[in-house]
């Protein structure tokens, strides 16, 4: 018979559609007995394999349990905007392209179930492909001109998408529609998709990057929660204080560090410290390989030499986040970790502000936006369902009430903040955004070309191949050829 514990665990197992496998080798490294992980296999409707010649099992395997939403779905169903364009006299079809986490993509049902109730002549098909296979698929798409009517699509992408013509500008819409009001909208939410003097994309969050923590773990060890005094010191001494045992059961004092592969590095990593990734806003200087460059990476590296942060290997399989899994004591996020975290922590966490650096205190500011396709065969249908979605009615039935969090929309802030399932620190979240949350972030459009060559060279730098000067060199032999487009 299987546990509580091990029922939920088979459900959110089998809801990220994981093999045998895969269920395994979580299991083992999570630490589950084997009696528990042929508990939650039987759970998940999948027999643990049998030793011998004997006969396969007559009993069919359990039905996938259908996906439940951990929100109501008439939570905030209330106060949606009229639209200047008129509804279609025929039924249309319209595609909208996620890549959201599985926890997630079941509140987006909701919204495109009550859309289709207040429009029955647009018939919404959405697309959900996991973040990491994303843009790969829409840029071959792009390429076959066969994008779907919207799109998601990140900061780091849009000035390449946008150069590349994928899109329409939305300001025409815009100019329609009385009450949309753009002053609306944080400054930096706007800045990636701005292009040529139009607007092209419509962002639906803008957050920063806190500190999550496991109480927990902070609990079991005597130590104090972190709190607005800590500094990057102070997070590098608790980190390793908490790193503790081995194999399956071994708890990381953090979960990640920098990698010069991630367009989000400089300002919680390099900026602290006095350094530069590349010079923004304009990115047509490559500073990485400058002495307080090196020298801030060197301290963070530090880390993973004393085993504080797990590995490549450590993570293999694991669904991100993967601090909701009760092995890691703290974790630099977004607020858009919470719905999975929520979903899958078994534990007490809460989230804290990012620690100050010896030179700055700074954070990320960061989000993604949706877009008209060039290849729409239904823009006005699809500028209807993109009115309402990022509308403070839509952004709030997404990203409030469900504790997402950082909706582009100021109007829209309060309902993450009074969410039930926003967590107790969730003020941490917006004192950000006002106070030290940057938006010099790699968004040029060379920036994809900046990472994919930067990622690989930095992945030597983890496997312990290369070293972290070495590494800044390459990087920038790398990069300074592809940003020389930046200086004309």
């Amino acid at each position: 018979m299987t546990t509580h514990h091990e029922e939920e665990l088979a459900q959110e197992l089998k809801r990220r559609g994981l093999s045998r496998r895969e269920i395994l080798q979580i299991g083992a490294r999570f630490g589950l007995s084997s009696a528990a992980v042929a508990a939650v296999l039987a759970a998940c409707g999948q027999a643990p394999q049998q030793s011998g010649t004997g006969a396969a099992p007559t009993t069919p395997p359990a039905t996938e349990p259908t996906p439940t939403s951990l929100y109501d779905l008439e939570e905030g169903n209330s106060g949606w905007p009229t639209n200047a364009i008129a509804d279609p006299s025929e039924r249309v079809e319209i595609s909208v392209a996620h890549a959201w986490d599985a926890v997630f993509f079941e509140r987006q049902k909701q919204f495109d179930t009550l859309f289709m109730q207040r429009h029955p002549n647009i018939v919404v098909k959405a697309e959900n492909t996991p973040f990491g296979e994303y843009r790969q698929k829409y840029v071959a798409q792009a390429a076959g001109n066969a994008l779907p009517d919207i799109m998601y699509c990140q900061f780091s992408w849009a000035q390449e998408f946008i150069k590349n013509g994928l899109f329409r500008p939305l300001d025409d819409y815009i100019a329609k529609e009385k009450d949309f009001n753009l002053q609306d909208f944080t400054p930096q939410s706007l800045v990636s998709y701005q292009r040529d003097g139009k607007l092209w994309g419509i962002p639906y969050d803008e957050g920063p990057a806190n500190l999550y923590y496991n109480k927990d773990i902070f609990d079991a060890a005597g130590i104090p929660y972190p709190d607005e005094t800590w500094d990057l010191e102070k997070l590098k001494e608790v980190a390793l204080k908490l790193t503790q045992g081995e194999g399956p059961n071994k708890i990381f004092g953090l979960g990640e560090l920098p990698s010069l592969g991630d367009s989000l590095v400089a300002p919680p990593y390099l900026m602290p410290f006095g350094a530069q990734y590349l010079r923004e806003p304009k990115e047509d200087e490559c500073l990485i390989n400058q002495p307080e460059a090196v020298a801030a990476l060197e301290w963070w590296q530090e880390l993973r030499d004393k085993g504080a942060v797990p590995s490549p290997a450590d993570l293999q399989n694991v669904a991100w986040p993967a601090f909701q899994f009760g092995k890691i004591a703290m974790t630099m996020q977004g607020s858009w970790a919470t719905p999975p975290i929520r979903a899958g922590a078994k534990f007490n966490w809460d989230i804290a502000m990012w620690p100050k650096g010896p030179k700055a205190h700074v954070t990320f500011s960061a989000g993604s936006a949706y877009m008209i396709t060039r290849d729409s065969k239904n823009p006005d249908a699809a500028w209807i369902y993109l009115n309402e979605y990022l509308s403070t009615a839509g952004q709030s039935y997404m990203w409030g009430i469900t504790g997402r969090g950082s909706p582009a929309r100021l109007s829209a802030w309060p309902s993450y903040l009074n969410s039930k399932f926003a967590p107790p620190g969730a003020k941490y979240v917006e004192q950000a955004m006002r106070t030290i949350a940057s938006h010099d972030i790699i968004d040029q459009p060379t920036g994809p070309q900046v990472t994919q060559a930067a990622g690989p060279i930095w992945d030597l730098v983890v496997a312990g191949q290369l070293s972290v000067k070495e590494a800044c060199d390459q990087v920038f032999a790398a990069v300074d050829p592809i940003i020389a487009v930046n200086r004309a």
